[in-house]
């Protein structure tokens, strides 16, 4: 049976995944990818979803089994307007023009985004922005992205509802605009294959690409130091994900003696992870540059407590509804306070985990 009051939503979402050192990896499909997971919530409540998003991304399989519409733009000048940070959808204003009148709603993710520019100019009535930098973009000392926050902005995107996934992210735009939305919403976690158990391993789990800035090698050194104290000893570090950092991690782990302590998994999709993860004491995380980290909303509704630094918006969201452990350069006692107190960590995440599914996200989006 219909929904009658089901609603025709857009999503524009040009860059699918991060790509490290400015090198896309083209997927199977992109039905793990966050922005997926997102429309999904919105498919659950009865609406319905087209996505717009970059060619360079589309995947290498037909993705037949995937419930909404996805429209690909190749880019204009890739050279210059790079698709892994600033994308120029080439078509994307024309067909703006011709079909955007077909939606009730328009969400376009990022304000420093030129598809959020054209999306805008065409239908700013229909627009909702969906802002997840906190911070500027480092790209040429900043100055790229000061001088769209400082002009294009406020002068293109005024009138234009921005609803924040962060509290950083509210507070970084709400210095360029006077629409920002106090309601937050995050990216939104998929509830059917990510819930809570009450039995948990003697293990912790890093879940993240195997790359540079996501210092998985800080975090090994220091679970080597928890499994060197007596009473430990036992305790197992679950690394699930791939990268060019692999093999050299794997090495540490061999020069530390802990080989027998860490597992590698390599890349998992959503429905294999979901079993360790929600097993797991703790998702640890020490990244050098992470903004609102899709895998942090899947920990907590998992019922799984989160360590991390302080460098992804969503740590003090973290600290404040005493989720696990944010703080810089935490250590081996962090671990075992973990360990001690995750019974209160874990019922703080079921409750809040909650509020994080993909369903909820959309409600609240369909709220503002």
């Amino acid at each position: 049976m219909l929904n009658p009051s089901a609603m025709k939503i857009l999503i524009i979402n040009c860059i699918l995944s991060t790509a490290e050192h400015g090198i896309i990896k083209r997927k199977e499909s992109i039905g793990d990818c966050m922005i997926s997971n997102f429309a999904r919530g919105f498919i659950k409540l009865g609406h319905c979803v087209t996505l717009l998003a970059s060619e360079e991304f589309k995947p290498t399989g037909k993705d037949d089994d995937m419930p909404f519409e996805v429209v690909y733009f190749p880019s204009r000048l890739p050279q210059v307007f790079k698709p892994t940070l600033l994308p120029w959808p080439k078509g994307l204003c024309h067909w703006l023009k011709h079909h955007a009148a077909d939606y009730d709603l328009i969400i376009a993710s990022e304000t420093f985004q030129i598809s959020s520019l054209i999306a805008a100019r065409v239908c700013p009535e229909r627009l909702i922005i969906w802002q997840e930098l906190d911070r500027h973009q480092q790209l040429l000392f900043k100055l790229p992205s000061r001088l769209w926050h400082h002009i294009i902005v406020p002068l293109f995107m005024g009138k234009v509802t921005i609803v924040p996934r962060s509290e950083p992210a509210r507070r970084f735009i709400s210095r360029y605009s006077r629409h920002v939305s106090d309601v937050i919403v995050d990216h939104g976690t998929d509830a059917r294959t990510l819930y809570p158990c009450d039995e948990v391993d003697k293990a912790f789990i890093v879940v993240s690409q195997l790359v540079q800035r996501k210092r998985v090698d800080r975090i090994i050194h220091k679970f080597a130091l928890l499994v060197g104290q007596a009473g430990y000893r036992d305790y197992r570090l679950d690394i699930i994900g791939d990268g060019d950092q692999a093999d050299e991690l794997k090495r540490l782990t061999t020069s530390l003696g802990i080989e027998n302590n860490v597992v590698f998994h390599g890349f998992m999709s959503h429905k294999q992870l979901a079993e360790p993860l929600r097993r797991s004491l703790a998702l640890l995380v020490d990244t050098s540059s992470d903004l609102n980290m899709v895998t942090i909303a899947e920990a907590i509704t998992s019922g799984t407590p989160v360590v991390t630094n302080t460098k992804p918006s969503t740590a003090s969201f973290i600290a404040a509804r005493g989720l696990g452990i944010a703080r810089d350069n935490w250590d081996e006692n962090d671990l075992i306070k973990v360990i001690n107190d995750y019974g209160k960590m874990h019922q703080a995440c079921v409750i809040e985990g909650k509020e994080l599914t993909n369903v909820a996200c959309a409600r609240k989006m369909l709220g503002v």
